[in-house]
């Protein structure tokens, strides 16, 4: 992970001292529902004050025993002018090396809250796929225009309020620990052994509840991304979705699942294969603060 740096955005950026008190300070997590390096190698964190580049970070060979990140990858940056500046986060999955193809980017503008320490979340998600190129060192989006981001496939505003943003906490990025690989982590293949295809209903893009009780959802693949389990004809790649989130799904008032709509749109692309679900009796629930398992988790997995 990224985990401990902090940024100064003012005229210049510059790595802050440990003991700077200032709690004007955004922390910006990025964190994945996809398999590495399988999916994706490298990571660029871009930021901007106006339209001037102020940050550009590249980790590389994630997943790998020499990654330079693990996910949830998280890095500070703070105000040296009171708090209130306006800046554009650019986040990218990238292949290959720090020129290659982008397969998802993300975009958030916002500006450092005052008198706390704020949380930004910006997953690269399956349902993204697709939404960036490179051009060069820098990054455009496919998907979506100008002021926009693509959101669980969907295009959506990029301005995000710093005052809506939770204070920061480490325990609700890793899982419940600190970003050392002591927090827990969702096991995907383990979590849906055996779980079986629902009906998706194609109209609403909604699928049957289970009278009330929390289930996990998550999108079987056609192409192999996301985290596989078996071989040959019994191979199949799962993408986990997050429980009550944007990047996820929610349960309606009439205990229906709500999934994105873009899971219907890309089911009849055959780019995910079927929707499967399963109960939570022993696995806990996904959401955002429970990372996937894997060499490429910050969370439960040994200290990077």
């Amino acid at each position: 992970m990224i985990r401990g740096r902090r940024i100064g955005l003012a005229a210049l950026v510059a790595l802050a001292c440990g003991g700077c008190s200032s709690p004007d300070e955004i922390v910006l997590a990025v964190s994945t529902d996809l398999a590495l390096p399988k999916d994706f190698e490298i990571l660029q964190i871009q930021v901007f004050e106006g339209t001037k580049a102020k940050f550009n970070h590249y980790s590389r060979r994630l997943g790998e025993s020499e990654a330079e990140a693990r996910l949830p990858a998280t890095i500070g940056f703070f105000s040296s002018d009171g708090g209130g500046e306006s800046i554009r986060f650019t986040v990218s999955a990238r292949l290959d090396d720090d020129l290659g193809p982008v397969r998802i980017v993300r975009e958030a503008v916002t500006t450092i809250p005052k008198n706390r320490v704020a949380l930004l979340t910006l997953p690269l998600n399956f349902l993204c796929d697709g939404s960036g190129r490179s051009v060069g060192t820098d990054v455009e989006q496919t998907l979506c225009g100008d002021g926009q981001t693509c959101v669980s496939g969907a295009c959506v505003s990029n301005e995000i309020d710093s005052s809506a943003l939770p204070d920061y906490s480490p325990r609700d990025v890793y899982g419940g620990g600190n970003g050392e690989g002591n927090g827990d982590c969702f096991d995907v293949t383990a979590c849906f052994e055996g779980a079986t295809p629902a009906d998706v209903d194609t109209a609403g893009c909604t699928i049957a509840g289970d009278g009330g009780a929390p289930r996990n959802v998550a999108l079987e693949t056609a192409a192999g991304d996301g985290v596989c389990d078996g071989t040959g004809d019994d191979r199949r790649c799962l993408v986990a979705l997050d429980a009550g989130s944007d990047d996820g799904y929610r349960v309606e008032d009439d205990g229906r699942i709500q999934l994105p709509p873009a899971v219907c749109d890309q089911m009849a692309q055959d780019k995910i294969a079927a929707v499967v679900t399963a109960p939570t009796t022993d696995c806990a629930q996904k959401t955002a603060g429970l990372p996937t398992c894997g060499p490429w988790s910050a969370s439960g997995s040994e200290k990077p």
